[in-house]
């Protein structure tokens, strides 16, 4: 799959001549386009391939956010001058892979016929710009220019187009070229008809927010997860439904010697060969087959052949060093590891020969795992030139998933391996809509069948902070940010699961995530609250799941590193845990509300937040989730909750250290309230309403 070709120096430098900047004035009509006019373009049919739109503090709308203020073919001279920019103005320089540089491509909604672009350029440096028509799979270079070297030169330059098409791409071979408005001229037919209102929803447009999404559809037993990376007794899982389970590829394809496709692979990482029971041992399936369960790997990093020897920074898992990392072919040995990894833990019975593996004996078809994710935080702007930008990894994913649509071959692919299989994007580190957005746009000009290939879910991480230390997810706004999240990705791909895949605080006071603190709580315990605080706020925002940063500590609670104290159990250094307050919080919340979904929300407003689930079992059994949103010590020792028409006495559920059901009080209902005392730490009152 050829995406973009690399145009050599030495034709840039005569290519300007066709810019024809010097000639201005009216438009040339065309037999194709007889009246030619500016063509609207709007934000969310405009693509940053290169992922800075979130992170990289810039925005590609910036090249068209002016249009309205300007007309230069007609006015070439106006007095208005463009100004903002498009390009990343943060850590700009992992945004420009080496002979590829920055690409940001125009979706005009269908074929049209392009007479000219015109682009405002503000550079101070010589840099070297490129302009396309065609598609993401054939692109026809139709201009390239130096940018100006003075700022004091700006101008309008003009590039002729002459040709139809529905994609335009600028490419930009540095951050320090300042074109700062692209107008594109011709007859729409179609193409620039579209209204804001069709186009896939951005995460800033007004549209995209929500007066309240569906609440998660899930029952709690089944919208908890934690992350973890070692295997424990599966009675310290019991609470969580989802295990994510960080994982590497170093530990899984070991192979140094063998070439692809002879390369064997080890599938025994977390597990062992048991004689006892003839059969491997894994802690993560006594999880699925004790617990019922849900375990996904987070296969990230490089195999050993490339660890041991890095050849390049950037750090992408291809076949070959050289390798192009946007090119799904480059992904056939990983492409391979994953239809390993889903042969021998997913549903299907296969034929163990077929299993390139350097252990035996081999089995296949554990069924123990259908989710798979294939990375974490490869957005992350701090590994510098290993950043992953969204062409690389959509890539590496269409290999995982189903082998690049089977041309790698039919043992490449999740999918190929066991058609049950699904995979989930790997962790955003923030609330990246936009990279979502770009991904969606490569499926859907990239594959042939156009899918939607992480079907498993779209992961988004967040943690509630201020930058120097935790909030409580109220401060956050927790709950309103995932919402417009949500209804985001509803719209854009509807039914594919909205995951939050790690959130949580430290109850180390020393780092930058340290929990908010009660009065007369220690850390720990105000950790548990905060927690399950933020539990009632995702499952109320529409979020499928939330996954917890995270199982198990090795450090003690005062530690001063960010994210080690962050655990709801401590393993002590005899080998034995030791659970925290959270721990016992967050099994009393599942064993009190295991059946049960967010159903209403009944008050968001003062000191008393009022939130309502109902059994999806027994629906006249009612549960209210009440708490006060503040830190400060504010208490109503006697808050009358409204609970209409119920039958017999109200339950009282506390939350309690050392309890895994919480401590319970009977409440008289007298005229349809209980009266109980409300503080920051949440508390449950199940009811049984009389008639629905």
């Amino acid at each position: 799959m050829v995406i973009f070709k690399h145009i050599p120096i030495i034709f840039l430098l005569f290519a300007c001549l066709s810019c024809n900047e010097k000639q201005q004035g009216r438009l040339r009509p065309s037999v194709l386009c007889p009246y030619p006019k500016k063509i609207a373009v709007y934000k969310d049919n405009v693509y940053d391939l290169n992922g800075y739109a979130d992170e990289g503090n810039g925005d590609p709308f910036c090249l068209f956010d002016e249009n309205a203020l300007v007309d230069p073919a007609n006015d070439p001279d106006g007095s208005y001058k463009p100004h903002t920019n498009p390009q990343p103005a943060a850590h700009p320089g992992i945004y420009f892979p080496a002979g590829k540089g920055n690409r940001i491509v125009i979706d005009l909604g269908a074929t049209g016929r392009l007479t000219d672009a015109w682009l405002y350029d503000r550079s101070n440096s010589p840099d070297s710009v490129w302009l396309y028509v065609g598609d993401m799979l054939h692109w026809k270079l139709k201009a390239a220019f130096t940018a100006i070297s003075y700022f004091e030169s700006s101008r309008w330059r003009r590039v002729p187009l002459d040709d139809s098409s529905r994609y335009v791409m600028i490419r930009f071979s540095s951050y320090k070229t300042a074109i700062t408005e692209m107008v594109l001229y011709g007859c729409a037919g179609g193409a620039g008809a579209q209204p804001p209102s069709a186009a896939p929803p951005s995460a800033a447009s007004p549209s995209a927010a929500p007066k309240d999404p569906p609440f998660t559809r899930k029952a709690m037993k089944e919208f908890l997860g934690v992350n973890d990376y070692s295997a424990v007794d599966a009675k310290w899982l019991k609470p969580f439904y989802y295990s994510r389970m960080y994982s590497f590829a170093v530990d899984f394809d070991r192979d140094t010697i063998n070439r692809y496709p002879d390369v064997q692979y080890n599938m025994t990482h977390f597990g062992y060969w048991d004689n006892s029971i003839h059969d491997y041992h894994y802690g993560t399936e006594d999880n699925v087959k004790q617990n019922h369960h849900v375990v996904w790997y987070t296969m990230q990093g490089l195999p050993l052949w490339m660890a041991k020897d890095e050849k390049d920074k950037k750090g992408r898992p291809v076949t070959q060093w050289g390798m192009d990392p946007e090119d799904p072919r480059s992904y056939v040995r990983h492409s391979a590891m994953m239809w390993t990894l889903a042969a021998w833990f997913g549903h299907t019975k296969r034929d163990t020969n077929l299993l390139s593996l350097d252990h035996r004996p081999r089995t296949a078809g554990r069924g123990t795992m259908q989710l798979y994710e294939n990375g974490n935080e490869e957005d992350a702007f701090w590994t510098g030139e290993r950043y992953c930008d969204p062409m690389d990894y959509f890539a590496q994913s269409s290999a995982d998933y189903d082998g690049a649509e089977g041309a790698l071959g039919a043992r490449c692919g999740i999918h190929n391996a066991d058609s049950s299989s699904a995979l989930i994007t790997s962790g955003l580190i923030s609330l990246d809509t936009n990279r979502i957005r770009v991904y969606k746009f490569l499926c859907n000009t990239l594959r042939k069948d156009k899918a939607f290939i992480w079907k498993g879910g779209v992961q988004y991480h967040h943690y509630s902070s201020d930058g120097r230390h935790g909030i409580s997810p109220e401060e956050d706004s927790l709950r309103w940010r995932l919402a417009k999240v949500k209804s985001f990705t509803d719209r854009l791909e509807p039914g594919i699961p909205c995951i939050l895949g790690e959130n949580g605080y430290d109850k180390s006071q020393r780092t930058r995530q340290a929990t908010p603190l009660l009065p007369g709580l220690s850390p720990e315990e105000c950790q548990a609250v905060f927690i399950l605080r933020s539990i009632n706020a995702t499952a109320f925002s529409g979020f499928d799941s939330y996954i917890l940063y995270w199982f198990k500590d090795n450090n003690p609670a005062d530690d001063a590193n960010v994210y080690l104290t962050s655990g709801v159990v401590r393993q002590m250094p005899d080998g034995s845990i030791q659970p925290y307050p959270s721990w016992f919080y967050i099994s009393t919340l599942e064993n009190r509300l295991g059946n049960y979904r967010p159903d209403q929300i009944v008050s968001e407003k003062g000191n008393v937040w009022v939130y309502k689930y109902r059994n999806v079992l027994s629906p006249d059994s009612v549960a209210y989730f009440i708490y006060s949103p503040t830190h400060t010590g504010w208490k109503d020792p006697a808050f009358a909750l409204e609970v209409g028409n119920v039958a017999g006495e109200a339950q009282e559920i506390n939350f309690a250290a050392g309890s895994v059901d919480g401590d319970v009080v009977g409440r008289k209902v007298m005229d349809g309230k209980v009266t109980v005392e409300v503080g920051e730490k949440p508390r449950l009152v199940l009811v049984r309403e009389g008639k629905l």
